[in-house]
């Protein structure tokens, strides 16, 4: 399960912080737009502040950001404007709680990497999602990143400077969401101190 009460300190500090690579962040964004559909329910685990739930909502049904942190989700909240997409709400959950109802596809944007329990959820969104519905992720591959954060996230972790971490790399990852239920549809590798993966799949 995820440190909720780690998040919670961490949720101010996260919505000031700078976006670390905008041009990074908007080819993935477009991206998601290109693979999103006007009639899509859309369910992003992890939404953090609700950022990306805010740009990609208006071209959707229905789009639901969760997070485990309240602190994040009410952050979120407070973005909504009066005059902003009904389609979008905020809840508070867990990565492995997905809602019930009908699901198109599962947005998992830098959490894969901070989840224990990481198979058990690819498992779960695999069963909420139907035939052909859509995993999109984006998640750190710190295996793939130099030497010193094997030794630096620990010590950080003991003073509570840093969340549960998985140190994944690319092929450990793919590897898990295709035993999950899933066949690989698009990859990009953007790199970065430790390089991030962003995903596309569908369920089989």
């Amino acid at each position: 399960m995820q440190n909720a009460a780690f998040w919670d300190r961490m949720a101010p500090k996260y919505a000031k912080d700078p976006i670390s690579d905008q041009a990074a962040y908007e080819t993935t964004l477009g991206r998601m737009r290109h693979y999103l559909q006007p009639d899509h329910h859309v369910v992003e685990l992890g939404c953090g502040t609700g950022s990306t739930a805010l740009a990609l909502a208006p071209g959707v049904q229905s789009y639901l950001g969760t997070d485990v942190s309240s602190g994040m989700i009410d952050i979120a909240r407070r973005k909504l404007q009066p005059d902003g997409p009904e389609k979008l709400k905020f809840e508070v959950a867990a990565a492995a709680e997905l809602p019930p109802g009908p699901v198109d596809a599962v947005l998992a944007l830098n959490l894969l990497h901070l989840l224990p329990d990481l198979p058990q959820v690819l498992r779960n969104i695999a069963s909420a999602l139907p035939k052909d519905g859509l995993l999109i992720t984006k998640t750190a591959l710190l295996k793939e990143g130099p030497w010193y954060l094997g030794v630096m996230i620990p010590v950080m972790q003991v003073f509570g400077k840093a969340p549960y971490v998985l140190r994944l790399s690319q092929s450990e990852l793919l590897s898990a969401i295709e035993e999950a239920g899933f066949d690989e549809v698009e990859t990009i590798l953007q790199q970065g101190t430790a390089p991030r993966l962003f995903t596309v799949h569908r369920k089989r």
